[in-house]
């Protein structure tokens, strides 16, 4: 198996993607740390929304998180799953005598290796970018906070919200798998994928609007039924202290939604990633 997972890993890194990925970070970085400069100019201090050298890190996960992250992860699961096995080369994998099994979760785990390290060297980057393009400031004011938060204290907050940030991603990821399984191209993968967050960025603005102009009266939680929307301002909720909030048990609700969403698909992925006749 760790022979599997080695040999997943390396195909992993023979995708231009992941290097053009890699290499394209810092440069990520730098046109996010341009943005929250001009965006301080019409957001002078004493907002959650003005950036300083302590929460920049979190400022650039939010910034890039739906977009960059969710589209990566569609072209990285598209090209180990679905054009492996339309290639051929899964074919010559299963002739090593590797279950399909051992072959779905090496894949798996390779890829969860793989953005663990870019998480990793994102937040290296967005912590350097943050102490050269921005000011410190002994407090930080966080969203859906109510109090002011020391800078050591954000260091902790900045920890947890990537860790949720990357619970996310792989949440998102099981539906591409699951995806990318059952698709008969690339291209029909990638287009599926494209339109799951299409409507997951949907969902919650159509979902509010017609809870509020039919008057349906239905619980707001509900929109984070959407993967996108919890990416969006779910991570900073369960993050937060504030009172209003912590009673809603928001956090939980949005947990159980990940949970949900990565056993139901990854369950669907695995049983037909495994199926016998597949590989005839």
């Amino acid at each position: 198996m760790i022979a599997l997972l080695h040999s997943e890993w390396e195909r992993l890194w023979k995708r231009k993607i992941a290097w053009i990925f890699l290499i394209a970070i810092p440069l990520i970085i730098l046109a996010t740390s341009k943005y929250y400069i001009g965006h301080n100019l019409v957001r002078p201090p004493g907002g959650p929304e003005h950036t300083t050298a302590e929460n920049f890190p979190v400022m650039a996960m939010i910034e890039q998180l739906i977009v960059v992250f969710n589209v990566l992860v569609l072209v990285l699961l598209t090209l180990s799953f679905t054009e492996e096995y339309r290639s051929g080369q899964l074919r010559m994998i299963m002739l090593r005598s590797y279950s399909s099994t051992q072959l779905f979760w090496a894949k798996w785990i390779a890829f969860a290796l793989l953005m663990a390290l870019f998480f990793i060297i994102y937040l290296l980057f967005a912590v350097m970018a943050g102490y050269t393009f921005f000011k410190s400031s002994p407090q930080q004011i966080l969203f859906y906070y109510d109090h002011t938060v020391p800078s050591g204290d954000m260091i902790l907050y900045t920890l947890r919200y990537y860790g949720m940030a990357y619970a996310t991603v792989m949440g998102t990821a099981s539906v591409f798998i699951a995806i990318g399984v059952i698709s008969r191209s690339s291209t029909a993968a990638i287009g599926l994928g494209m339109g799951y967050l299409l409507c997951s960025l949907a969902f919650p603005l159509i979902y509010e609007m017609s809870n509020r102009v039919l008057g349906l009266g239905l619980p707001a939680v509900l929109k984070y039924l959407s993967l996108t929307e919890i990416q969006f301002s779910g991570i900073a909720v369960m993050l937060s202290n504030a009172k209003a909030l912590q009673s809603l048990h928001l956090g939980l609700w949005m947990i159980c939604i990940l949970v949900v969403y990565a056993a139901f698909f990854m369950a669907i992925a695995r049983l037909i990633f495994t199926k016998s006749d597949r590989w005839i």
